[in-house]
């Protein structure tokens, strides 16, 4: 009976701060109906800014009460508010995809900031002290620190104040209106800018306050720990619907106590290990639970005219064409390449396989899945087991055909296994158990570097996921091509599998069964109206995008050929990769390659380039390798997707129709691409050095599309963004209407012109 007090009053001072958590997510969701996934980033982030500002061991020594106060009342608040001004207001009118990849992106950031400024020196310890220290007394027998009573009580106040504040006082009413219909309250004299600028600053603040009583528990602090620690907070604010305080502070308080119970349980002597670590992965488990027991989300009608994203679908004739030219391009390319650029370019084309599963389900069908990675890593371990063996000791040489296609059905039926419970979930909540998910198989599976003893209708077997934390995946060997040794041979295969299936997916969106999946995604309650099986329809997509991950992660765990379970199929990892796909454009399959190829170039070139510059001009190392070169590697993938609100279709979209124009000057395109042919001629003669070749190629990118407008005006003109009749709505408003407009007009219509007084 102690031992139950004991765990009972440590789950109430553990469930109490992920109730200030669960607080601030509230906050911010009931104001601008965004869900902050980077709310633990910001308490992440407050909780290293707190120990710079209290340690006495690396940082500047101020007594704990004004650290605190200054980093909870005015660090945190200007966090949250200039995370409103430059990102959170340029959501308005995107997608749900757009809402929460923006988010993310933030998280991200912020998590490479504070590892760009405090964790690049992993041997630097960095552990917060408790508030009083080891000073507590004794609460039913058990000892409690001062450090957790204090949390106890801020969480109740904190709870009674913004119960108070939304749904008793005018301020709040006007704070719950900004979400529901910004025209409207700006219509009764209200300010939506002035309301959602106070509710992010008060939710970053209660984040900051969360993260600062949660980061002793870890000890020596960590980005990502920490950052997942406030996570833990998540399935409480959905037990609230993301509304209700007083049923937040109840699920909090529960997950607390359950976290406590099971670590209570699982020391009971039990010799499964990863029994032991599930308590972990309970939150998580939690939150998958939670999103399963929510009231069904009711059927909603179409969106389209409402957002701002759009996806042109291409042609056979233009899948065909540009899949022949990607081939022809990355052949060229890597006749030229050393070894090193030949594998940064691999590693894209891996990535971008792994991404284009997310352009059938998130591009096509408006789901989201966030453990991509996930599904790499099931795949690499069902493989590895069909080809080495749970042992480890058989030497394999080759990726086989059968462990190629068992691990693509194994992943396909995963994802069939886990659409199932989730079929009723849609954008937020389908992402937050898709993560919930990918949590979970983190910890209970990827992690298991211990083999795991299994006795299955009296047949006792091993199972060894990670040899020792780490396996080395053999490349397939197929028609005789050696695509073992040769990467470049491995470079073309990854090559012609990515055309293969961008050119299946096209294919499918054009199908019936595309019209069927995005008419979905368009609007659910109008197909099912007519009729449609939605259940059906999303079954087989989540089975379809989840085999094509499996298969694309096993071909990028190939390449990398050496795969650790520790950060190699993280859930952060997952995050980044599905950010990158919506900014490259998530409805193209050259929006995966894009993605692709963003991630390998930006996370290798641009450090590289960035190192060689330190080491020619010593003197600025400081600038060139501690600051842009560490800027680029942490934090520059997010930056990209925290733009996103400004080019919500993607930078692929942008591409196209900035190029679109020049397809009526058939001469200047031709002369364009003749000089590329020869220039990579020169270069692959080495008359010509590859540098040369790439910043003439990328100058060119530049200038040719300028300067072939410019000499072939007249056949480009009417398709130039300013000559189109859609852009003249404010004509005889803006201007007065005259002659060329209704020539215009009616060439536009089909109409004949008006003569000889006819």
């Amino acid at each position: 009976m102690s031992d139950f007090l004991a765990y009972t009053v440590l789950g109430i001072c553990l469930g109490s701060i992920y109730a200030i958590a669960a607080a601030g997510l509230i906050v911010t969701y009931t104001t601008s109906g965004i869900f902050n996934f980077a709310h633990g980033a910001i308490g992440m982030l407050s909780a290293i800014f707190y120990w710079q500002m209290h340690s006495s061991e690396g940082g500047w020594g101020i007594p704990s009460l004004p650290a605190a106060l200054i980093t909870v009342l005015v660090f945190a608040p200007l966090v949250g508010a200039f995370l409103e001004i430059v990102v959170m207001r340029n959501l308005e009118g995107t997608s749900d995809i757009t809402k929460l990849v923006t988010p993310v992106a933030v998280l991200l950031a912020l998590n490479g900031v504070a590892t760009w400024v405090w964790f690049r020196d992993i041997n630097t310890p960095h552990v917060p002290a408790s508030f009083y220290g080891l000073d507590g007394a004794k609460v039913f027998g058990q000892f409690v620190s001062y450090h957790q009573m204090i949390g106890v009580v801020l969480s109740v106040v904190v709870a009674g104040v913004l119960y108070v504040l939304l749904r008793k006082t005018r301020l709040g009413v006007t704070m719950r209106a900004t979400v529901d219909d910004r025209s409207l309250l700006m219509l009764n004299g209200g300010r939506p800018a002035r309301m959602s600028l106070a509710a992010w600053a008060i939710g970053a603040s209660l984040a900051g306050l969360a993260g600062v009583l949660l980061s002793p528990q870890l000890g020596n602090l960590t980005v990502f720990a920490l950052t997942l620690l406030v996570f833990d907070a998540y399935p409480s604010a959905l037990a609230g619907r993301l509304r209700s305080v007083p049923l937040a502070y109840a699920g909090a308080i529960a997950i607390g106590l359950v976290v406590n119970y099971w670590q209570w349980i699982s020391e009971a002597g039990t010799k499964w290990v990863a029994f032991k670590t599930l308590s972990s992965a309970l939150p998580a488990l939690l939150l998958f639970v939670v999103l399963l027991l929510l009231p069904q989300d009711r059927l909603r009608g179409t969106v389209v005219t409402r957002t701002r994203e759009h996806f042109r679908v291409p042609t056979m004739r233009q899948s065909f064409l540009w899949g022949g030219v990607m081939i022809v391009t990355v052949l060229m390319l890597q006749a030229l390449m050393v070894n090193s650029a030949v594998i940064t370019l691999a590693n894209g084309i891996a990535l971008g396989l792994i991404s284009i599963s997310l352009v059938l389900l998130t591009g096509y069908a408006g789901e989201i899945n966030l453990a991509a990675y996930t599904f790499a890593g099931i795949a690499t371990i069902v493989a590895w087991q069909f080809d080495v063996g749970p042992t480890g000791n058989a030497t394999q040489t080759s990726l086989s055909v059968g462990a190629i296609v068992l691990a693509t059905l194994v992943c396909a039926a995963v994802g069939a296994l886990i659409a199932l419970p989730a079929l009723r979930l849609r954008g937020l909540y389908l992402g937050l158990a898709t993560f919930a998910f990918a949590v979970v198989i983190d910890v209970m599976v990827i992690r298991q570097a211990a083999p795991i003893d299994v006795n299955l209708f009296g047949r006792k077997f091993q199972l060894n996921f990670f040899t020792n934390g780490s396996l080395t995946v053999p490349r397939p060997n197929w028609f005789g091509v050696d695509f073992v040794k040769s990467q470049r041979n491995f470079l073309m295969l990854m090559t012609v599998l990515f055309v293969l299936i961008g050119i299946g997916l096209v294919t499918l969106r054009r199908s019936a069964f595309g019209r069927m999946i995005v008419a979905m995604r368009d609007s659910p309650a109008a197909c099912a109206t007519l009729g449609l099986n939605i259940i059906q329809l999303k079954l087989v997509v989540f089975t379809l995008s989840s085999a094509i991950a499996g298969l694309g992660g096993l071909m990028w765990a190939a390449q990398q050929r050496n795969i650790t379970n520790q950060g190699t199929f993280q859930v952060f990892a997952s995050l980044t990769l599905f950010m990158i796909a919506v900014v490259g454009g998530i409805g193209y399959v050259s929006g995966a390659l894009l993605a692709g190829i963003f991630l390998s170039v930006l996370s290798v070139v641009m450090p590289n380039i960035f190192l060689k510059l330190a080491t020619d001009y010593p003197s600025l190392h400081w600038l060139f390798e501690t600051g842009l070169g560490n800027f680029t590697k942490f934090v520059g993938p997010a930056l990209v997707g925290i733009g996103l609100g400004k080019n919500p279709s993607g930078i692929a979209n942008q591409i196209m129709e900035g190029f679109s124009v020049l397809k009526k000057a058939k001469t200047g395109v031709a002369i364009w691409i003749g000089a590329e042919l020869v220039l990579w001629f020169l270069a692959w003669r080495e008359i010509i050095g590859n540098w040369t070749f790439t910043l003439v190629t990328m100058a060119g990118a530049f200038l040719a599309p300028r300067i072939i407008v410019s000499v072939w005006h007249d056949q480009v003109a009417a398709d130039l963004p300013d000559a189109g009749i859609e852009d003249d709505d404010l004509v005889g408003l803006s201007r007065p209407f005259n002659e060329s407009d209704r020539d215009r007009y009616d060439a536009a219509l089909g109409l004949f012109p008006v003569t000889g007084g006819r």
